[in-house]
């Protein structure tokens, strides 16, 4: 009887509030419907507020209250609903914009709390919020934020890449190459400030490459150059985390784009979500097609003694072609248990199949540059690969503001085949073939095995402190067998090559637990932690069983100290220490012969490279421009590097060693200013300078230099719903460093080409490159859109490494296809329904909402 009092009294309070703020007659009814007066119809509707409500005397939910949310400017309702019979709430659907959240229930003092919903604060919990009878109304609460092109937080920056217009259609290379600080190579290999990074996709490691993640997957990419203590050890230039998509939009909506390119390039995608009470469905597929094709030089000069007449020289053309197919899907649903409760589960899908054609023409010559023989191979392979990722995560939020707990569970099955075969044929000075060519085909199979257990835990301490602390487990396993066989010129049969063929496998294990506290005092924050990890490694090749890594702890630091100043200004000092450790195709002591004349192989005995990093910044922000800039320091310690040895007369063979040391240091600027209303300008600059030392059996080779990098990206908003993006990018001269995890290359079976040398010998030539992309908006709400863009407009971006030691020079050049014109066209779609998983019916749950449910996309 006493509930069905209270529903009685709840309901004529929530009538009476509701009457008071309709407008009055003649007035527009916008401002009385869901939307809120002066709301666009494009404005997105994806804000969520939820909250408890109890008495502050007893600790009981209070059931059945009033709850609405008005707009700050003219007190309009927006919606609101009454509480459950536990007391929580749950405001869906809401557009940007501050709001104030009010309170009503007979017995009870009415509350109202300022709320901001921008695209940095979507999801508010409000907490417990205690109401107390006959006492004054609760102080407001403001929660604001702002989209900015690049934000700083005390260990990681977060860049915005929704409007990257040049990287439409394309994949996560295309997206990386216009990030401010990033690096891509001409193969796909990145570096942050000359060094690699550790790649993660959505916070986990990931055996995708950036080739396999299409663009239009992704939203955002977080920099975080120096990690806390919270990430993982690995990677020498920090971590660089790919976000993709995940709509959170109330009701159905979704996209399908398409696009062609010319080379025969071919992409096509959708995505769906449908968000409805508890569950948060979505699904997204993506193919992609791009055809390509690469050319490549070597000039080597061989000198065997002191004496210019035992030179030799040997000069290499090889042209290729790569047809590779990518298919990407991804599904899944997020099951909200209550207001603080949430299961998530997600299944990523990845195939792609190649064709590879090489043709390698091999020239040798005398020390009077006269020919004395020619070899040409032809190799032409077809590889394929199928990736499985399987997600769980569950969050568990408190009644305490930034209080949570997660625990995550990530599978990873990946598997790949290869077979192709190689055609050699051996020629005379005057390219008459000698005898019949040597034959080979080859085939392999392999597969990896990746899980990785993570629970973090967050718990703010007083009023600004904040204590972290989390565990991780990663297993991985990987097996390849790699199989060559010679054709026997006179019976015809294949014979099994034991010198090509292996099979190895290893398995890796990584037992991780961290510690983080924060906290400010006034303007200064700080935030120490320590990170502890157990690394364990085993391998086995052709049988062989051996450990080259000792299993004992490594402790990994971090601190971080940040003072704001006056007028928009900030300070930070970073400082920790990573790990890069050798993976296996670095350890494995197997001689690679694919081709004859440039040979490589691991090294068992290589150590792993410990990284100290230092990093001072500054940030100011004005109304129209952001500006961070930075100093930073790294040394490497048993640096992971190659050296390049002549074996016979025309052969280099290429070995992982480890250096002495190397230390980096340099300067970055970051600015992002809007020159005039409707033109955005990001410049970022990155200067630094590199010194390396390596002793290889007893010869010193110390190689240095200054490099710079300099990148630009103009936007320009033009009438009739136009938009143009420059981006430009020049990498000076710099040593060449090989990447960490080196020889893995891209992986996805590029195949095909000549390998890349990179030593400590050697220096990279300097390029530059020019992408240009126009869009239309067009329809209703600016649904619809085509974009035209032509990436490497000037056709300069290309590889050059040249070498000079004692025993031999070398000039390596290497081009693949850049200069591709795309047209693409996207189409959004949807409407925010909250009927769409039941039929309407009269409402028995007690749940009141008002204004209008429907709204278009």
């Amino acid at each position: 009887m006493k509930k069905r009092y209270l529903l009685l009294a709840g309901i004529l309070m929530w009538q009476v509030q509701s009457f008071a703020q309709a407008p009055a007659a003649g007035k527009p009814a916008a401002a009385a419907n869901g939307r809120g007066a002066g709301t666009r119809p494009d404005m997105p509707q994806i804000g969520r507020l939820y909250g408890k409500l109890i008495d502050a005397s007893n600790g009981k939910p209070i059931p059945y209250a009033s709850v609405a949310l008005l707009r700050q400017r003219d007190s309009s309702v927006v919606t609101g609903m009454l509480t459950k019979p536990n007391g929580e709430f749950n405001l869906e659907s809401l557009p940007f914009g501050p709001f104030l959240v009010r309170i009503n229930f007979m017995g009870y003092t009415s509350l109202q709390k300022k709320v901001s919903i921008t695209p940095q604060t979507t999801e508010q919990d409000l907490g417990n919020i205690k109401m107390q009878p006959n006492v004054k109304t609760l102080q407001s609460v403001e929660v604001t934020g702002q989209k900015s092109a690049f934000t700083m937080g005390i260990d990681k920056k977060v860049f915005n890449v929704e409007r990257n217009l040049t990287s439409v259609g394309g994949t996560a290379t295309d997206v990386l190459k216009n990030i401010p600080s990033v690096n891509v190579d001409l193969d796909g290999n990145v570096s942050v400030r000359n060094a690699a990074p550790n790649i993660f996709v959505d916070g986990k490691p990931s055996t995708l490459t950036l080739d396999q993640i299409p663009a239009d997957a992704i939203e955002s990419v977080e920099l975080i150059t120096n990690p806390s203590a919270r990430y993982d050890a690995e990677g020498m230039s920090g971590i660089l985390n790919i976000i993709l998509k995940k709509n959170r939009k109330a009701g159905f909506n979704g996209s399908v784009q398409a696009g062609i390119g010319t080379g025969n390039k071919y992409n096509a995608g959708g995505n769906i979500s449908i968000r409805q009470g508890k569950f948060n469905v979505f699904a997204n597929y993506n193919i992609n097609a791009n055809r390509s094709w690469g050319e490549g030089t070597t000039s080597r000069s061989n000198y065997k003694s002191g004496n210019a007449a035992d030179t030799s020289f040997l000069l290499q053309n090889s042209n290729s072609t790569s047809k590779p197919l990518f298919q990407f899907g991804r599904f899944g649903l997020d099951y909200q248990i209550d207001n603080r409760n949430t299961i998530s589960l997600s299944q990523n899908i990845v195939a792609g199949d190649f064709k590879n054609n090489e043709d390698l023409l091999s020239t040798f010559s005398n020390s009077q540059h006269n020919i004395t023989g020619l070899s040409d191979r032809q190799n032409n392979n077809k590889f394929g690969f199928r990736n499985y990722t399987t997600a769980l995560g569950f969050k568990h939020t408190y009644a305490k503001p930034n209080k949570e707990w997660t625990a995550d569970f990530n599978y990873n099955s990946s598997s790949n085949d290869r077979n192709g075969d190689y055609l050699t044929q051996a020629m005379n000075a005057q390219g008459t073939p000698l005898g019949q060519p040597l034959y080979q085909t080859n085939n392999s199979a392999g597969k990896t095995t990746f899980i990785t257990v993570q629970t973090d835990y967050t718990n703010p301490i007083g009023k600004n402190g904040k204590l972290e602390a989390g565990a991780k487990v990663t297993l991985r396993d990987y097996s390849s067998d790699y199989q060559v066989f010679d054709k026997d010129t006179l019976s015809g049969h294949f014979i099994p090559n034991a010198m090509l063929s292996t099979a190895y496998k290893y398995n890796e294990e990584i037992y991780a637990g961290y510690a983080n506290f924060s906290n400010t005092m006034g303007n200064f924050g700080y935030q120490a932690g320590l990170r502890v990890e157990q690394y364990v490694y085993a391998g086995e090749n052709q049988g062989v069983h051996y450990k080259p890594t000792k299993a004992v702890p490594g402790f990994f630091p971090s601190v971080y100290l940040s003072q704001k100043l006056k007028h928009d200004q900030e300070l930070q000092l970073n400082y920790s220490r990573r790990v890069n450790r050798p993976n296996f195709f670095q350890l494995i002591p197997y001689r690679d012969y694919s081709d004859p004349q440039n040979q490589r192989e691991g090294n068992p005995n290589l150590k792993p490279e410990y990284i100290n990093s230092l990093e001072f910044s500054y940030a100011k922000n004005w109304q129209n421009a952001n500006l961070l800039g930075s100093v930073y320091f790294r040394n490497v310690n048993n640096m992971i590097s190659t050296i390049s040895t002549p074996i016979g007369a025309d052969t280099l063979l290429t070995q992982f060693i480890n250096a002495n040391r190397s230390n980096s240091y340099g300067a970055e600027i970051t600015l992002k200013n809007q020159v005039l209303k409707g033109w955005d300008l990001t410049s970022n600059v990155n200067l630094y300078q590199t010194d390396m030392k390596v002793n290889s059996n007893g010869q010193n080779f110390n190689n240095s230099g200054f490099s710079w990098l300099a990148k630009i990206n103009s936007e320009t908003k033009l009438p009739a719903n136009f938009t143009v993006q420059v981006t430009g990018t020049y990498q000076a001269p710099t040593i060449a460093l090989p990447a960490s995890g080196g020889g893995g290359g891209r992986g996805g079976g590029g195949g095909g080409f000549m390998m890349i040398p990179t030593s400590s010998q050697g220096t990279i030539k300097g390029f530059s490159t020019v992408d240009v992309a126009v869009r239309k908006d067009f329809l209703k709400n600016k649904a619809a859109s085509l974009t035209l863009s032509l990436s490497d407009v000037f056709n300069t971006r290309q590889y050059e490494l040249n070498q000079a030691t004692p025993a031999f020079a070398q000039d390596y050049i290497r081009k693949r296809e850049s200069r591709i014109l795309k047209l693409n066209f996207s189409y959004r779609f949807g409407k925010f329904d909250t009927s769409l998983f039941k039929k309407k019916k009269q409402n028995n749950n007690n749940d009141m909402q008002m204004g209008d449910p429907m709204q278009s996309f």
